[in-house]
């Protein structure tokens, strides 16, 4: 039953992909449209594994999830300001970085 909600958790980083390959293809590339999508990988690979960047306790860890929280929201309204070449990559940005947002509200180390 366990792995079946890790299936919820992969959909960013699929979409964050996906985005990217249909960026990286496009005639016309905007280096802020792979940008984004690369923050969004970075930010998706800090979800999980956040040990890896520093040594958290419990306050340094409630910091992380804070700014990651509105790293995640800025990929997401990144969807609204630059412009990608096509309007799927946009859809497939935004809705990544708003279940990257949710994800990381709710990642907290307690010790």
């Amino acid at each position: 039953m366990k792995e079946l909600a890790l299936i919820p958790m992969f959909l960013p980083a699929a979409a964050l992909c996906l985005a990217g390959v249909i960026e990286f293809r496009s005639p016309r590339r905007h280096a802020a449209a792979l940008v984004a999508v690369a923050l969004g990988m970075i930010d998706f690979g800090a979800l999980w594994d956040p040990w890896g960047l520093l040594r958290l306790s419990s306050d340094s860890s409630a910091r992380l999830c804070y700014a990651m929280t509105m790293v995640s929201a800025t990929i997401a309204s990144s969807a609204a300001f630059c412009s990608y070449s096509r309007r799927a990559s946009a859809i497939l940005v935004a809705c990544s970085g708003l279940a990257l947002t949710f994800f990381w509200m709710f990642n907290r180390t307690v010790t």
